[in-house]
């Protein structure tokens, strides 16, 4: 089991995560369990570490898990995630949300 450091002494199995939202200088991870916690970490210093774990920016707020992923609506460039929170892609980051997804 990998985890990732993510802030503090604080560690997390990326497989446990569905999504991580970027406020400023802290952001707010969102467990599969439906915990959330809030790390003093940016969501950029975060991102270098979630995206080889299949992990993708969607937006400048929101960092996904891309196997928790439970629908992506094209008409609103927004995605239904696996704790039914609806995240919305911005529209630079649709090209590479669509290749992640093919290639998965």
């Amino acid at each position: 089991m990998n985890n990732i450091a993510i802030g503090g002494r604080t560690a997390v199995n990326p497989e446990e995560v569905i999504l991580l939202v970027g406020d400023i200088n802290y952001t707010i991870v969102h467990y599969a369990d439906g915990t959330k916690c809030i790390v003093a970490t940016t969501l950029k210093r975060l991102e270098a570490r979630f995206v080889p774990h299949h992990f993708y920016r969607t937006n400048k707020s929101f960092l996904v898990n891309l196997n928790c992923i439970k629908h992506f609506f094209s008409h609103s460039n927004s995605l239904q995630m696996s704790n039914n929170q609806v995240v919305t892609v911005s529209r630079r980051k649709k090209v590479g949300l669509m290749k992640c997804l093919s290639e998965a």
